[in-house]
Formats: structure tokens, sequence, C-alpha cells
């Protein structure tokens, strides 16, 4: 009971802080402590005016932080009730985590002087754990009650109507309606807020500067991004409409899964209205903050109507809720894709010069579409590999539940597309190593698998090319930093690929491919590997440094980081004949390793 409500207290005030946020910008008042964590020095300065805007958004953060520290001390001691308690607490550590690095997000903003990526980013990342302390809540809230008793009447029109399309189109509805508040808050953050002009007449149109006159589509880029903003609104309303009502529709016998399907469209349709509003009052605090507060609790009321289509899920033991959407997206490989492409967006954020606003939009376009395309031919010719080992045999096409030439259409198209786009819309540098990077992937790295346990490294190369892609979509060529970002990914592939290999032995073995572990002292190489890689990626981590590409705030983060993972990559040495501590060893290392690079190239970012 006290997770429960502990855990809604945290989201009711993670609301709040969110709206104090947005009262924050829309006063001005970001930069009224030009000093972090402190205000001029201290703790508590005087609290008046614009300071007692922006000082009191940060005690209040703290605050937030302090009933984080609290969720995870309390599921800690009830860790050991059962297996829903020990979830709490591991979720309880990752709000933890959430909630100190939203805190360094907000020291950066203030420390650069709220550079836009650091501002969007900060904003994202607050609603980001907004929604994983309302995931906590619910899962705390199932421990304090049973389970539902449905009517039999609604159990048999479940049962025999069931879709899957009916919670992920929810999903993709809140997916959309995220792109849309960041891309608002980037919008607002780069100044674009007022490109359209003020006023009654640019509530709906916007007047182009150049002509002075009201239009749909005006000429100059601020305005631009401001008029997409709108657009992609009014797309994420009729999407959000369409699910909301399907579900309302479908849920026809249950009270609070109709009221709760009703929620999203009630805030999203306040959200635009406000949203239009805030113009026509000349971007005033009152309307402005309602837009963001629309924006959040539409986002959560999907978050959580999904939450409840999940559990009548369970409820039913409805076993398949694949779809096609979501085997589409299966074959995209999901998250292995967003990292890769979150390297290359790196690349062209801390590429020195500048890059309309447009082409740079085009070039992670064009870039993920090559990504996406070489993931899903890659399930294509691996798709007998899969059907051998317990961690993809469910994917769609081992499992038979997609046609094998659905998938190789699918990524050919793709690849056939955004190659050629990339060189011809964005420079041919750019373009040559997109297609490096596939037939490296696809025609080396996808064969060698079963033939040599060098293939590691062979896979490292295609894996550390689109950073490189990022950096020249901006300047055009390969120079010593595009050479660095492509060395940091490349070695801190290698104890990666190593540390997952060791977890997960039997089930490369079952496949025939071939990994270090599974040779005659296999084990003992590989942990050598991963100390010798990750003594390689301290060395590496320090090259912006030596380039001058990198402030010294960044030597220190990746000398604490580097170093830290070094000291946990030597663990493994000690531990010795015993098969399951090896593996957790190496899945912790695994897992510690899709930290550190994100953080890393954050600190890549936002010092250099």
């Amino acid at each position: 009971m006290r997770l429960k409500n502990l855990s809604l207290f945290t989201v009711f005030t993670t609301f709040i802080l969110i709206m104090w946020g947005a009262v924050v910008h829309n006063t001005q008042s970001s930069l009224a402590c030009p000093d972090w964590p402190l205000c001029y020095d201290q703790v508590f300065p005087l609290m008046e005016g614009a300071i007692l805007i922006e000082h009191g958004h940060r005690l209040l953060a703290s605050f937030v932080g302090f009933l984080t520290v609290l969720l995870v001390i309390f599921s800690y001691i009830d860790r050991k009730k059962s297996e829903k308690h020990t979830h709490l607490f591991k979720a309880s550590l990752m709000a933890l985590f959430l909630v100190i690095a939203q805190g360094a997000l907000g020291g950066i903003t203030v420390i650069y002087k709220l550079p836009t990526i650091a501002s969007t980013s900060h904003l994202g990342l607050a609603l980001f754990f907004f929604c994983f302390i309302a995931y906590i809540h619910h899962q705390a809230s199932s421990l304090s009650h049973s389970l539902k008793i449905y009517s039999a009447d609604f159990k048999n029109h479940v049962k025999n109507n069931w879709k899957p399309v009916i919670r992920h189109g929810v999903l993709f509805s809140m997916t959309l309606l995220f792109s849309q508040i960041l891309l608002g808050a980037f919008m607002r953050h780069a100044g674009a807020g007022a490109a359209c002009g003020l006023g009654p007449n640019s509530a709906l149109l916007c007047m182009d500067v150049s002509t002075w006159k009201a239009s749909l589509w005006p000429s100059l880029g601020p305005s631009q991004l401001h008029m997409i903003h709108r657009f992609y609104g009014l797309v994420v309303f009729s999407v959000v409409a369409f699910f909301s009502l399907r579900t309302f529709k479908f849920f026809k016998g249950d009270k609070t899964l109709r009221v709760a399907s009703l929620l999203p469209l009630l805030f999203v349709t306040f959200q635009v209205g406000v949203g239009v509003l805030a113009v026509w009052k000349n971007l005033a605090v009152v309307p402005t903050t309602l837009h963001l507060a629309g924006a959040a609790l539409s986002l959560i009321s999907l978050w959580k109507l999904n939450l409840m289509i999940k559990d009548v899920e369970s409820s039913f033991f409805i076993g398949n809720s694949h779809s096609f959407l979501t085997d589409v997206v299966d074959l995209t490989k999901p998250r292995l894709s967003l990292l890769v492409m979150v390297t290359a967006l790196v690349g062209s954020m801390i590429a020195p010069d500048k890059i309309n606003f447009f082409k740079a939009l085009l070039a992670f376009f064009l870039t993920t579409m090559v990504v996406i395309g070489a993931a899903a031919l890659n399930c294509y010719m691996e798709r007998e590999i899969d059907a051998k080992m317990n961690r993809t045999k469910d994917r769609p096409l081992p499992s038979q539940r997609m046609k094998p030439k659905v998938a190789l259409i699918f990524g050919l198209v793709l690849i056939l597309f955004s190659v050629p786009a990339l060189a011809i819309f964005i420079n041919i540098t750019t373009g040559i190593l997109a297609l490096v990077a596939a037939v490296l992937y696809l025609y080396a790295y996808t064969p060698m698998k079963q033939k040599s346990e060098l293939a590691v490294y062979v896979g490292a190369i295609p894996g550390a090319i689109p950073p490189v892609m990022g950096w020249t979509a901006v300047t055009g060529q390969i120079d010593i930093m595009a050479v660095t970002l492509f060395l940091i990914l490349f070695v801190w592939q290698l104890p990666h690929f190593l540390s997952i290999s060791l977890y997960h032995a039997d089930d490369y073995g079952a496949a025939n491919i071939k990994i270090y572990p599974n040779l005659m002292r296999g084990v003992a190489i590989t942990k050598l590997g991963i100390f010798i890689f990750t003594a390689f990626l301290f060395l590496t981590s320090l090259l912006p440094t030596i380039f001058s590409h990198a402030s010294s705030v960044y030597t220190n983060t990746a000398l604490v980081l580097s170093g830290l993972f070094l000291v946990y990559s030597a663990v493994g040495f000690f531990i010795k004949q015993d098969d399951v501590r090896e593996r957790q060893w190496a899945r912790n290392y695994f897992y510690g390793s899709l930290f550190y690079l994100p953080l890393l190239l954050m600190a890549l970012i936002f010092f250099k």
C-alpha cells in the first residue's frame, strides 16, 4: 500500500514539476540563477521574482528525487515478498537513474546557457520519467488488490473479437504524440514559437514575413518549422482520435476502460485548443503552459490505457499479441537500430559546421531507412539460424508469422531507395559510407558468423560507420574527428559483443555461430578479450580531448565512466569455474555497456 500511495504522489508531483518547468521557460526565468546546482552560491537565495520561479523549480526537482529515493528504499525492503516486488525494486532503481540523469541534464542546460538540444532533451526525459513512475504506480496498485472480475459477456466478447492492433494502436498514438511534444519543444527553444506571428490573424495561418501575407507554407525556415509542428499536430490528433474511439467502441462492456479510452481524446483536444489560444494570446504564460499540460496529460492517459489493456490481455491469457505492424517493427530490430540511429545523430550534432534543419532531418530519415533496411535483410538471411535460438525463434520469420519474401522486399526497397538518396540529396561521401556499411553487414559479417570467431571484428566495422555518416552529412568529408568517432564505436562493440556471446553461449552454439566462449578455454579467452578491449576503449574515449575537440569536463567524464567500466571488466578474472556467476557478470557488463555509450556520447555533445 505504501508503494502505491508513494508512487501516486510522485506521479502527481512530477506533473507539477513539468508544469513548473514550463512556467520557468514561458516567463524567461531559465537563467535567473546563472550557476548550478546552487543559485548565486546559495541553497536558499532571496526567493522572489524570477529567482523564485527558477530556483523553486530546482527545489521541487530535488523533492522528486527524494521521493524516488524513498521508492527505492521501500521497494528494496519488500523485494523478497514476490517476483513482482523484485521487479518493482528494479524499476525503482531505473527511476532513480532517470531522475539523476534528468538533474544532470538540467544542470547542463543552465551551464551552457540553454542549448536547444539540451533543453528539448530535458523535457523529453522528464516526460519519460513521468510515464515510468506511472508504470511503477500501476504495478504497485496491482499488488494491493485482486484481479478484476469481468462479466461473462465481456469475456466472450474480448476473446472472440480481440485484435492486437487495439493495444498497438494506443502505443502508436503515444509514440506519435511524444515525438510531437519533442518537436514542439525544439521549435520553442529554437526561437520559432512566434515565427508565424502572434495574435488572432496568426492563430491558424502563418504570417510570411517575406510577403507579409498569411499562408499555409511560409518561405523562411523557422516559420516552416513552426508550421510543421502545427501540421504534425493535426496528424497526431487524428491518430489519437481514431484509436481512442476504436478502443472505446471495443470495450463496450466495461465502463472503466471506456472512460480511459476517451481521456486521451479529451486531453489532446484540450492541447490543440490551448495551442491555438496561446498564439492568439501572444504566447501568454497561462495558455502556453496549459498547452504542455494538455500534452503531458494526453501522453500519460495513453500510457495508462496501454497498461490497462495489457492487463486485459493477461487476464484472458491472450497469447498471441502479434500483429503485422508489430512484426514489421520486430523485423527492424528496433533496439539495435535505435542505438545505431542515435550514434548517427551524435555524429551530426558534434560536427563543427552548421546544417540546414530540413537537410539534417532528411539525412537522419534516410540513414534510418538504411539501418532498418539492413536489419530486415539480415533477418531474411538468418531466418533459419534464428529458428534454432531461444531468444530469436519468436521473430516474425522463424515463427512463420511473416513470409520471407515480405522481409526481402521490405529490406531491398529501403536500401535501394535510401542509399542513392543519401548520395544525391546529402552528399556522395555519406552515400558511399551507407553502401559500404550495408554491404559489409549483409555480405561479410552475416555469412561469416557461422564460419569464424573473427566475424565479431568484421561486424564492428559497419556498426561504427553510422556516426561517421552523421559527421559527413554535415561536413561532407572524413577528417580526424570522424575517424575518432569510428574508433570509439568500433572498440566499444568488441567487449559488448564478447559479453553477450558469453551470456548466450548455449544459444549461439545451438545455431552453430562461431564465438570464443565455445572454444576450448574459450571462456578465459573471452574474459581476457573483454578486459583488453575495455582498456583500449578507455584510451580511445580520450581521443576527442587529444584532438582538441572536447573540454576538460568531457575528459573527466570519460575518465570516470571508462575507469569504472575497466574495473568491472576485471571482475571476471576473479570468477572461476562458476557458469552462473560468469554469465551474470557478462550480462551485467553487457547492460552496463548500453548505459556507458549513451552517457559518453552525451558528454561529447554537451562538453565539446
